[in-house]
């Protein structure tokens, strides 16, 4: 073990604070006291376990006055650092500097108090203090006057060494001290903070999952997990458990508050960040993590003045803070705000040379801004100081391995840069579809970007993922950084890149044009809006959920709804905050035209704020436009309220639906529906034994037994359980009933859907097939409905030739979802070889979004083309599959397809497939 050859400012990142922690050799150096102690001893005794549980709860003062009091007694190193960390979690680190130095300068050896000392300093960003602190413990390692078989002097070592960057023997320390005490959740919590610091995410979460094995109750340690959840896929609802249990233990840990307000950030929830931080430093004025999260917000909010006196006042504490201008520059990163996220990081490589995570923070705005070589060389300088930082790694091993192999190529207004293998499809179909969709763009918006727009297309996902986020595995299709957008390839299959890319260059514009500051609301809804506008088969539909979202009062208002993308449970209800934003500018579209949604962005881009601004844009007020807005949607999904849709009502009460003719009846329904959601819940959390049970509990209540909701539960369960003879009773004596006390008719898509699953366990697929079409009549827009029926009848068991029936459910599928390669394909080919040449003309066009480098489809469509006479269109084609393909199996007979009418080839001259094409259309 040696030390770093420069010792740079210590590091500071939520949801970790040197202050907080309740750290093993804290606790480990009270214990084994000797039994005979005198009477004043066994009080100090009791006095330091009480300060030690007041600190982990975070009573600080409490704990301070107990420890102090116990040290009157009898000099204990556990109590001085109990005191010294109570004083730092209250910000009073020059107390706590001074009661170390003092401990310290009494028992040099005493590695706990040294590393408390150490922490401190690292607060302070005292660097010449700190340095000699370091040095000592490198030299008691080399002379071996460390106990390596004792967990908190390894700790304690470990803690010291990383405050100087030495991450690999930090590790090995850390390891050590886990295998020295398995069952201490300490060394367990330090090596996760010390993983995720380094990206490092599925071992941060194997040791924070250790440590709360050993110790359920640990706060830093469900601040860690929440952390986890964060970083490795955004899952907010799982992060919200474990930062609700940790502030259960310590409602004042600083950390679980600092990623809370750093969640509330992202949802562009500013007055709850607001609290958050005053909640902080209600305990500590100067919390490193309140400091940045306040700035950041400022920031965010064009506040200058407040960036700065956020920054000067964190600098007269800890000057030189290199991961201060980090932390900002990452929540701007996160907002799109990647011009402010660059200077901030510019900020903090001019305050702190060394710190690697400014450099890399840095390093992320340049290659987002485009900036390769600056970026690069950022990212090196970064590498040089901290070589075990994973994202850093990943994104150098990108740029030095995989993008050196990739080509670039220029049009108008557009750079690409893509796999060789997916050249010519891009240049010959993406990019010209692009270019007259950004031209489309530079008119509907009056403005053109004074730059190239990049489109990074990689064959790799994970080559996309990490050139995206730094790390492998990544949610999403596309990514747009405001000039550059981030993708698969297109030839990779995966998405429809027609949708997928004219989504995300739309985000090119709406940022341009509100400089940054449009709210993630509006423009996800404005993407959405241009896609659907683009492409009929391109609109998104979630008709059916919204409608009941609605009922149950669930949809996000749209003064709030950008919070939804980050609130977000589940899939389904990330999914309807997408759906929502689209059905919002779709409707503001058709009420207000789009020169007002356009007049909202320019006063996005004038720094306007708040729920006001939209509606101001639309000449009306946010109640007018909220109700509006629901007003029209309930119009457009009227058709839902004359079915009955338990998927959707059974989810949760909804006070305002009728269900009898007298209060009494209402109460009683009221009380049977209750225990139906409970058991549709343990239901769909996989308890089939307590959905049962609520079953049972229902039927028991009166009227339970003939409730249609009961019947639907019963249904339920049993369709789980594969009994499909039972499951297809209960949903026929659902329909059996009709309607009731003013009630929609019993029937409704809900119970089609489930009675042709039943029917299909059943094998009667006659039957089946008539319940899913009745389903698409009650939602013509079910994606669920067409594609069990699009199975259905590709099923090999169907009796009589049903393959037309099949490509005509194929065809409505794709028209609802056009993601599906092989569905696509299977349509193409299919009208092809029954010569439906205009049917075939669409589909291949649909087809070609999805798989741009199939030259078989190309090739379907020119043919098509040129049987319809249209020629010119059709050589395009038959040219493009040419390019793609010109030795194929087929290339001669295309070549032939090119020669005008009358004029046969020469001998051993084919037309050449790179020739020049005809102008497109």
């Amino acid at each position: 073990m040696e030390p770093k050859q420069t010792c740079p400012v210590p590091r500071f990142r939520a949801p970790f604070n040197v202050a907080t922690a309740v750290l093993a050799g804290v606790i480990a150096t009270g214990a084994g006291r000797s039994a005979t102690a005198s009477a004043d001893q066994r009080t100090a005794a009791s006095r330091g376990t009480v300060a030690l549980a007041a600190l982990r709860a975070g009573r600080y003062e409490e704990a301070q006055r107990l420890a102090d009091k116990a040290l009157r007694s009898r000099r204990d190193g556990t109590l001085i650092v109990a005191a010294a960390r109570a004083e730092m979690s209250l910000g009073r680190y020059q107390a706590a500097r001074t009661r170390l130095e003092k401990a310290l300068s009494a028992a040099p050896n005493d590695l706990p108090v040294r590393r408390a000392l150490c922490d401190v300093l690292a607060l302070l960003g005292d660097k010449g203090a700190l340095k000699p602190l370091l040095d000592v413990t490198y030299d008691d390692w080399r002379r071996g006057r460390i106990d390596r078989g004792r967990a908190p002097e390894l700790m304690a070592v470990a803690a010291i060494i990383r405050l100087d960057d030495n991450w690999q023997d930090a590790n090995d320390t850390l390891r050590a001290a886990v295998r020295v005490a398995p069952r201490d959740p300490e060394p367990s919590v330090l090596w996760g903070e010390l993983f995720l610091e380094k990206h490092a995410v599925s071992e941060a979460e194997a040791s924070f999952r250790d440590a709360l094995a050993a110790d359920p109750g640990h706060p830093t340690a469900r601040a860690g997990m929440a952390a986890v959840h964060l970083q490795s896929r955004y899952d907010v609802a799982a992060a919200g458990r474990e930062l609700e249990a940790a502030l259960r233990i310590n409602p004042r840990h600083a950390g679980a508050l600092a990623l809370r307000a750093e969640m509330a950030l992202d949802g562009e929830e500013f007055d709850v960040a607001a609290a958050l931080v005053r909640q902080i430093r209600n305990t500590n004025p100067h919390d490193p993590g309140a400091a940045w999260l306040a700035a950041a917000r400022a920031r965010l909010l064009d506040d200058q003045g407040s960036y700065q006196r956020e920054r000067d006042a964190h600098a007269a504490v800890h000057p030189s803070d290199g991961d201060f201008f980090a932390a900002v520059a990452d929540v701007l990163i996160r907002h799109r705000r990647i011009d402010d996220a660059r200077a901030v990081a510019e900020e903090g490589v001019a305050a702190d040379p060394d710190n690697a995570r400014a450099q890399s923070t840095l390093a992320t705005t340049l290659l987002r801004l485009g900036n390769d070589q600056a970026g690069v060389d950022a990212l090196r300088r970064a590498w040089k100081r901290d070589p075990y930082d994973a994202r850093t790694f990943n994104l150098l091993e990108l740029y030095d391995k995989v993008i050196p192999g990739m080509q670039t190529f220029a049009t108008r207004n557009l750079e690409f840069r893509v796999d060789p293998a997916a050249r010519a499809a891009v240049e010959r179909v993406v990019a010209p579809f692009l270019e007259e969709t950004y031209v489309r763009y530079t008119r509907r918006y009056g403005i053109q970007p004074p730059f190239k727009v990049r489109f990074e297309l990689f064959g790799s996902a994970d080559a996309f993922a990490i050139r995206t986020v730094g790390m492998p595995g990544i949610g999403v299709d596309a990514v747009c950084f405001g000039r550059v957008i981030t993708s698969q390839s297109p030839t990779n299959g995966v998405h429809n890149w027609g949708m997928v890319l004219a989504h995300e260059l739309a985000h090119v514009f709406a940022i341009e044009l509100s400089r940054s500051r449009v709210p993630r609301w509006f423009t996800e809804g404005l993407s959405e809006l241009e896609t659907m506008r683009a492409r009929p088969e391109w609109q998104r539909h979630a008709e059916r959920d919204l409608w009941g979202a609605a009922l149950r009062r669930e949809l996000s208002p749209l003064a709030t709804l950008s919070t939804a993308f980050v609130r977000a449970r589940n899939g389904d209800e990330a999914t309807r905050a997408y759906a929502e934003a689209a059905a919002a500018l779709d409707f503001l579209d058709r009420r207000f035209g789009f020169a007002a949604i356009r007049e909202a962005l320019i006063r996005f881009g004038k720094g306007q704020r708040g729920p006001d601004v939209v509606p101001a844009a639309m000449g009306v007020t946010p109640a007018e436009l909220e109700a509006a807005f629901l007003a029209d949607l309930a119009e457009r999904n009227a058709g839902f309220a004359r079915q009955y849709l338990p998927a959707q009502t059974l989810r949760s009460p909804h006070p305002a639906d009728p269900v009898g003719p007298g209060r009494g009846a209402a109460s009683a329904a009221a009380r049977v529906d209750e225990q139906v959601r409970a058991g549709l819940t343990r239901l769909q959390e996989g308890d089939v034994t307590a959905a049962a049970q609520a079953l049972e509990r229902a039927r028991a209540l009166a009227g339970g037994a003939s409730s249609r909701s009961v019947l639907y539960l019963a249904g339920e369960i049993a369709l789980g359980a594969m009994q499909a003879d039972e499951a297809r009773q209960a949903f026929l004596g659902v329909l059996a009933l009709g309607g009731d006390g003013g009630l929609p008719g019993s029937d409704g898509y809900d119970l089609r859907v489930r009675l042709a699953l039943a029917e299909i366990h059943r094998r009667d697929l006659k039957a089946a097939e008539g319940h899913l079409r009745r389903a698409i009549a009650f939602d013509p827009n079910s994606t669920e409905a067409r594609g069990l029926l699009v199975e259905l009848l590709g099923d090999p068991t169907w009796h009589g030739t049903r393959e037309d029936d099949r490509l005509a459910a194929v065809a409505a599928m794709l028209q609802l979802e056009p993601m599906h390669a092989k569905l696509a394909r299977e349509l193409v080919f299919g009208l092809a070889r029954r010569g439906r040449s205009a049917a075939t003309v669409e589909a291949a066009r649909l087809a070609i979004f999805i798989e741009p480098g199939v030259p078989e489809l190309h090739a379907a469509l020119g043919r098509a083309l040129l049987s319809l006479g249209q020629r010119e269109a059709g050589a395009e084609a038959v040219a493009t599959a040419l390019a793609l393909d010109a030795r194929g199996d087929q290339a001669s007979e295309l070549r032939r397809l090119l020669q005008p009418p009358g004029v046969t080839p020469r001998s051993g001259r084919p037309a050449d497939a790179g020739s020049p094409l005809p102008a497109r259309r």
